[in-house]
């Protein structure tokens, strides 16, 4: 009978590549010296590699190994680092799901080892039902995954710091938007980086003698080709203009039909211009995007040589419009459309001149503000919020106010500290970011807590400086706070010693109920009677508290001035919101599964372990806070 050592090496390599590494390394390679030099050829764990692990942190510098030969790159020490790193992850993660306490430290930890992370806390998406953290364990690695994405984006914002007029990267500028709401999808920068590469290299390859073009002509056949293969000005209603999917560059590239506003249009175009060496650049003109064109120094818009150093002016440049044209934009119909929104039109007038890149940004922020504030006074079950902020995935609401979250940070990243107008947004975004997404506090760490030292050394340097930042304004306190509240957790909330509160206090945590009056379902993840005050994770907002109607005082919640009214009321988790405030009253328990959405399982995660069909409750994973419930 043959055994494997009578195959010849060729043999035994192949089989191999159908061997797991994880067996290779536990078992195969340890059957004699032979199998074991051949089991650990690079060539073999360079398969491994790619095989195993799909996402790379750009450290690795992935596309350079990849390009050397197997032998001169340490595979298999890489494939053995990388598992390391999800053995890291998966203790982490299971410390943020069994204790509160740490929860923002942990995400920190892993999001820090940068797109490693990534594979792992994708898979668990396919946790097994039975285990006993199931609906913590996705929750979790979707949102620390989620954070890890706003911190990338966050950090092509930041890296504009001190270089504000720079024109450079356009399509990760604007793709940042993106990964806040990029979830488990694919459609992240390098996605955004390469479609537009394809795009380019797909013109070349039908236009093989467009580099001899002047630049008019070149502007003029690459607009033309990219509306002709509707990769630009795809027209949809305009009821539709402020969804989301057409705000999202990533987003718009990816779809079938390519609809988008006119101002990511200009974007497509400016950024496939530049890969082929046009110089455009977008302009922050009123009321539409259009795009400038500028010759290469030396020459004119039609190719014939000029012998000026001057720089270039308004008559100098072609001006187009990619969402609606195929012809150049007069220069005459630009300045009539100034004039009608009462702006300077004369040829230095800044509408006429290329934008940086974090210009653009700010507006694609002021249009991401605008979608969120149509909606934002709509009841909760209109269709409009629907269908402006549905995207491939998560819940529109939610993706809205995810949106608008983006939008306050990329207003702080892309402007300059040092002037007293940067701090506008501030106390919004550090409200925001801890009372909803308190997993992103390294982001606050890492990327605000720099500019802001800018901001605070340009006020510093003022005549009669006067430093009267508290709360919301001071960022070292509230990372501070928000270290604090993550490292002691909050005081626990008792039953069991009060007789009044067993009396008064109907509800547990993990009852799902309806809302009597508006009709939508939540989970009950907090409580409050007459002596008790939430705790601060439960803590709700004077715009959460209101839903119930009446006026509500958010400070007291927290421990300053008197307490709001005796009445009991409780919080709830809902698929956009994790803390809305309910009146007991108003509160109708479900006991069918069936009537529970399939989103809300997925909300339910960030306080609770797994659901019990049998009871029809969610599992609380709070004790901590409630011990009794």
């Amino acid at each position: 009978m043959a055994q494997l050592s009578d195959f010849p090496d060729e043999i035994i390599r192949h089989v191999l590549h159908f061997v797991s590494a994880e067996d290779n390394l536990r078992n195969f390679q340890l059957a004699s010296r032979r199998l074991h030099n051949i089991a650990n050829e690079p060539l073999l764990w360079r398969t491994y590699c790619l095989r195993c692990f799909h996402f790379w942190d750009a450290r690795h510098n992935l596309e350079k190994k990849l390009k050397a030969r197997a032998s001169s790159v340490g595979w298999k020490d890489l494939w053995l680092e990388r598992r390391r790193t999800n053995f890291r992850v998966e203790r982490w993660l299971d410390g943020i799901v069994r204790t509160t306490r740490g929860q923002a430290r942990r995400v920190a930890a892993i999001c820090e080892l940068g797109l490693d992370v990534k594979d792992y806390l994708l898979d668990q998406r396919y946790i097994d039902d039975s285990d006993e953290y199931v609906l913590a364990k996705k929750y979790w690695a979707q949102a620390t995954l989620d954070s890890l994405h706003r911190g990338l984006a966050v950090e092509v914002w930041f890296s504009y710091q001190g270089r504000l007029n720079s024109r450079e990267h356009l399509d990760a500028a604007l793709g940042a938007f993106d990964m806040f709401v990029l979830h488990d999808q694919d459609h992240d920068l390098n996605y955004i980086a390469r479609t537009l590469d394809q795009y380019a290299i797909q013109y070349i390859t039908e236009h093989p003698h467009s580099k001899r073009f002047n630049t008019r002509d070149k502007a003029i056949n690459l607009m033309r080709w990219l509306r002709l293969k509707n990769y630009i000005g795809a027209e949809f209603p305009i009821s539709e203009y402020r969804n989301l999917q057409y705000c999202l560059i990533g987003h718009v590239l990816s779809e079938r039909e390519h609809a988008s506003l006119p101002l990511v249009a200009a974007a497509i175009f400016v950024c496939v211009a530049q890969r082929l060496g046009i110089n455009a650049a977008c302009l922050n003109f009123p009321g539409h995007a259009y795009v400038s064109v500028e010759p290469p120094a030396g020459e004119d818009l039609d190719g014939e040589l000029v012998w000026s150093n001057k720089r270039p002016t308004a008559l100098h440049r072609m001006y187009i419009d990619p969402f609606t044209s195929d012809h150049e934009v007069p220069i005459e119909y630009l300045r009539a459309k100034l004039v009608e929104h009462g702006w300077e039109s004369d040829d230095d007038s800044a509408s006429f001149q290329p934008s940086p890149v974090p210009i653009i940004v700010q507006r694609m922020a002021k249009n991401l503000k605008a979608s969120w504030a149509e909606v934002y006074t709509l009841p909760e079950n209109d269709p409009k919020i629907i269908s402006t902020g549905r995207l491939r995935t998560g819940v529109p609401l939610r993706n809205l106010n995810t949106a608008k979250y983006a939008a306050m940070w990329a207003d702080l990243m892309t402007k300059d500290p040092a002037t007293f107008r940067w701090s506008d947004s501030l106390s919004r975004l550090l409200a925001e970011c801890s009372q909803h997404w308190s997993e992103d506090l390294w982001i606050l760490e890492k990327y605000l807590s720099p500019v802001y030292e800018a901001y605070d050394s340009f006020l510093k340097r003022q005549p009669m400086a006067m430093d009267d930042r508290v709360g919301w304004q001071h960022v070292p306190d509230i990372i501070r706070m928000m270290n604090n509240l993550d490292n002691r957790g909050s005081t626990a909330c008792h039953r069991r010693y009060t007789e009044d509160i067993q009396r008064s206090v109907h509800y547990k945590i993990g009852q799902v109920f309806r809302h009597k009056r508006y009709g939508y379902v939540g989970v009950i993840n907090g409580w409050r009677s007459k002596n008790v005050m939430l705790p601060d994770p439960h803590t709700v907002s004077h715009e959460d508290a209101r839903v119930e109607g009446g006026r509500f005082d958010m400070y007291s919640e927290m421990g300053y001035g008197r307490r709001p009214t005796d009445k009991i009321f409780y919080t709830c988790v809902r698929p956009a919101y994790c803390r809305l405030r309910i009146a007991q009253e108003n509160v109708e328990i479900i006991m069918d599964p069936a009537e529970i959405p399939e989103e809300l399982f997925i909300a339910a995660g960030r306080f609770f372990k797994r659901f019990d069909r049998e009871s029809c409750r969610f599992v609380s994973n709070i004790k901590e806070y409630y011990p009794d419930d």
